[in-house]
């Protein structure tokens, strides 16, 4: 889905494919360890269902959570949640 920076939804897209752009980009101290984390791994690592992760990332699916989510992920993946809403060309 593609919304507007007027519409709410726009920000959870936003995060949505940055999570997933830092996932599967890892840089973090799991790289050596696990490689390309898969949602699984990264749920398991956040303490958070994979199911939870899988709707963040999906592109079909509007998946709301809170900033406590996305800061447990942000540690995980060594990334400044700030990274999460700089708007990429990642598609």
């Amino acid at each position: 889905m593609k919304f507007t920076e007027e519409d709410d939804r726009y920000i959870y897209e936003l995060v949505s494919k940055n999570v997933k752009y830092f996932r599967i980009n890892n840089k973090s101290k799991y790289r050596d360890k696990y490689g390309r984390i898969t949602q699984e791994r990264l749920a398991e690592l956040c303490d958070l269902s994979h199911g939870l992760i899988g709707n963040i990332e999906s592109k079909k699916v509007v998946q709301s959570f809170s900033l406590a989510v996305l800061y447990r992920i942000s540690k995980v993946l060594e990334v400044d949640i700030r990274e999460f809403f700089e708007d990429r060309d990642l598609d």
